[in-house]
């Protein structure tokens, strides 16, 4: 009977507890006897995973009687730390997570992964949903930093891997020096396959650099992108043009005004030069347009 009263008032909790759950629930802190309600007694939220979280004695006591039950029965440490239970990540999914985002991004590219940096951190526990993803313009020729959303059941958080890669692909390059506001043409080119330099697209074809000049002088094997091109105004607001329209196979052509300034394939109003009548057009070369529909 003594041991009985004894064992009954000496219910006690260690000074550190590790959970797994969204809630911390006092049973958690204090092995009750079976069938003991205070054990089912909410103490709030858990930690986020790896963090912790300390609850005072009288804390723990007063949240027991402002519930109605007992407290006398309990010996507690001054103060209990609660853990969150965490886990990594896993450096093999995380490396095939990066691949799959770089092939995404480059679909047209050999890839070599040189190195992945893992991030070590605490992640909630259970199956984790992640994808990965790259900056809108990367630079592969230096280190990218990879996002991985990582989501779970009532938990999601955002992780960034530092990746450094070797990213190939063919791209347009001079065969010849070019001199400044020179245009380029097909027999100056040619495709190699090599890394990508840089956030700036190269073209992906000739048709791309029709009627396209030079900024500046460009060195032979220097790969051509867009930041080193520009398109000339093949037609000026106010000046005389031609335009050429074609009908059941019977072309004809006028001379009219510009209404607006516009580069190679943009699409403009035109006017008669007696301002009688108006039409589109679509520039086709220095000066010189097709028409696109009827006159008004």
């Amino acid at each position: 009977m003594i041991i009985a009263l004894l064992l009954a008032c000496c219910l006690s909790a260690p000074t550190e507890v590790t959970v797994d759950n969204d809630t911390v629930m006092l049973g958690a802190l204090i092995r009750f006897p079976s069938g003991d309600a205070r054990a089912a007694l909410s103490l709030g939220a858990s930690p986020q995973p790896g963090l912790g979280r300390s609850y005072l004695r009288q804390e723990l006591i007063a949240k027991i009687r402002t519930s109605g039950y007992a407290a006398d029965d309990l010996q507690l440490p001054e103060t209990i730390l609660v853990r969150r239970k965490s886990q990594g990540l896993d450096p093999a999914t995380v490396t095939t997570l990066v691949r799959e985002a770089f092939a995404k991004q480059f679909p047209d590219a050999d890839i070599i992964i040189l190195s992945v940096d893992n991030p070590d951190v605490d992640l909630a526990t259970g199956e984790l949903d992640m994808t990965a993803s790259l900056p809108d313009r990367p630079d592969p020729s230096a280190p990218v930093f990879v996002k991985l959303d990582i989501r779970t059941s009532g938990y999601s958080r955002k992780v960034f891997v530092k990746t450094v890669a070797e990213v190939r692909k063919p791209q347009p390059v001079l065969r010849n020096d070019i001199p400044a506001n020179s245009e380029i043409r097909a027999d100056d080119i040619e495709w190699k396959v090599i890394p990508v330099r840089g956030r700036v697209e190269p073209f992906l074809s000739i048709d791309n650099l029709a009627g396209m000049l030079a900024k500046r002088g460009i060195a032979a094997g220097e790969v051509i992108t867009g930041d080193l091109l520009y398109a000339p105004l093949l037609v000026h607001k106010g000046e005389t043009v031609t335009v050429k329209a074609t009908n059941g196979g019977i072309s004809i052509t006028a001379m009219m005004r510009a209404r607006a300034s516009a580069h190679l394939g943009e699409t403009i109003s035109v006017e008669h030069l007696s301002g009688a009548g108006s039409t589109s057009a679509r520039v086709i070369g220095p000066r010189l347009l097709e028409a696109t529909q009827g006159t008004k």
